[in-house]
């Protein structure tokens, strides 16, 4: 979702800095943080902290939990294209999911306010399911789809998102707009590999 769907890199690094400026830690610019978004919240926190740091992961998380609620969705928007992309699929009655590591409450709050029309499952990360690139939610997913692996597709703009579609044995789309630069992510293998959401969505209609 974040990366992919919507653009929420800002909203994300004004709640780390928030933290890290209340614990009195230097803070870090929005290209750090799209290098570094993508792992889930334990790994975003490791990279953000200074080494050596006496911080409890409990402690920081609590706090990020208190600053992101504040600038949740607050300067994120959808990318260009994306909207037109699902009203697509839905008048294909492709059935549509989002997998994230954000953690599960903030997911759904953004699945509702953007894509409460489009998306029938939301899952982000907790204690039910596994970070990506485990496949354990696609092949929830998949199931609840009741939706074949290999004709199914998982798009993603970071490493995790394309080893996660290959661990579920879907076909990977690789996106550019969102945390990963080219050479990055076309090292991970994506089957399609698109520079615009429109190019995507193009895709889409050549396909189904």
């Amino acid at each position: 979702m974040d990366g992919t769907l919507i653009d929420s890199v800002g909203d994300i690094a004004n709640a780390v800095n928030d933290v890290l400026t209340e614990l009195g830690f230097p803070t870090h610019d929005i290209e750090f943080y799209k290098e570094n978004i993508g792992g889930g919240i334990n790994d975003l926190i490791q990279c953000s902290l200074p080494k050596n740091h006496s911080v409890k992961p409990e402690a920081y998380i609590e706090r990020l939990d208190y600053y992101y609620i504040d600038h949740l969705n607050k300067t994120t928007e959808v990318y260009p294209y994306i909207m037109d992309t699902l009203d697509f699929l839905r008048s294909k009655n492709v059935p549509m999911a989002v997998v994230s590591n954000k953690r599960h409450p903030f997911t759904i709050d953004s699945v509702d306010k953007f894509f409460k029309e489009y998306i029938e499952i939301a899952i982000g990360s907790g204690k039910q399911f596994p970070l990506k690139p485990d496949p354990t939610s696609s092949h929830h997913v998949l199931k609840r789809f009741n939706a074949k692996p290999e004709l199914s597709y998982f798009v993603g703009d970071t490493e995790y998102d394309i080893k996660t579609a290959h661990n579920a044995g879907m076909i990977s789309l690789g996106v550019l707009w969102g945390m990963s630069e080219r050479d990055k992510l076309q090292s991970f293998g994506p089957d399609h590999l698109f520079s615009e959401p429109q190019d995507m969505l193009n895709f889409f209609e050549e396909n189904l």
